[in-house]
């Protein structure tokens, strides 16, 4: 199964290789996932920076991700919070696509935004209208007061604003997954993403969950690691475990051709 290369749809090496934890010092370091990936056929990674977490600087990080390989995809930090026009939101998404940043990653619970922002389905019908690639987190729980306002309704009525546009729903939920499937079935352009969840909980009923999306969505959703919360050698084993009796057409959707399709890659 080694044979088949897989799209790492979401990674995250750092400018100074450490990860958010104090003693997660050097876990992140770009040389380390350069070789997992070499070694678990890993074709291409998104390497994405995440605000105020191992020196990301968004001049330094794009040249960092293209001066170590074409094997990584950069994709921005895109700090929402700051912004308070739509003009503003243009001149950043200007900005980072001139620097060379394939896509931006929205972050609702570091950049402390909510999905309810009037100004968020602008964003990502501008961003889409650049030929950016858009993430938004959907790992939701937190304890910062107003956390409680993301959640299923509010996503879905972001969804019904933009349902036209293209959006990747990273980590599906989490422990939600099959609710997000339902979702993705009543928005045909977003793109169920399986990083993080796929390795989390290993051994739980969501194991169920994704062996169900693997045989009846195959064409909707994508896989990643979350490196370094997960090893690509993770990425790997759990990707061949749940590809175990599919289709070739099954199993290339899956690894890689879903989302290099989505975004032409």
């Amino acid at each position: 199964m080694t044979k088949i290369g897989i799209v790492d749809s979401l990674t995250h090496p750092t400018l100074n290789s450490n990860w958010i934890k104090p003693d997660d010092l050097g876990k992140s370091n770009i040389l380390t996932l350069l070789k997992q990936m070499e070694k678990n056929n890993i074709i291409k990674a998104f390497a994405v920076g995440m605000q105020g977490i191992g020196n990301y600087n968004e001049e330094k990080y794009v040249k960092f991700i293209q001066e170590a390989s074409d094997k990584l995809i950069p994709i921005a930090f895109f700090h929402f919070s700051s912004m308070r026009s739509e003009s503003e939101i243009e001149k950043r998404l200007k900005a980072i696509s001139t620097l060379g940043y394939r896509g931006i990653k929205i972050h609702p619970r570091i950049g402390e935004l909510s999905l309810n922002h009037e100004l968020l389905p602008f964003l990502i019908q501008s961003a889409n209208s650049k030929k950016l690639i858009v993430q938004i987190c959907t790992y939701f729980y937190d304890s910062k007061i107003g956390s409680n306002e993301n959640n299923i309704i509010s996503l879905i009525k972001l969804l019904e604003k933009i349902s036209d546009q293209k959006l990747i729903l990273v980590h599906s939920g989490s422990v939600k997954l099959m609710e997000y499937h339902e979702i993705a079935r009543a928005f045909p352009k977003i793109l169920l993403d399986l990083s993080f969840t796929l390795c989390k909980y290993e051994g739980s009923s969501i194991d169920l969950d994704i062996s169900h999306l693997f045989k009846y969505f195959d064409q909707r959703i994508c896989i990643g690691s979350d490196f370094p919360e997960f090893s690509l050698f993770d990425l790997r084993r759990r990707f061949n475990h749940f590809s175990e009796g599919l289709s070739q057409q099954k199993i290339q959707n899956i690894s890689h051709k879903n989302i290099m399709d989505y975004y032409e890659l």
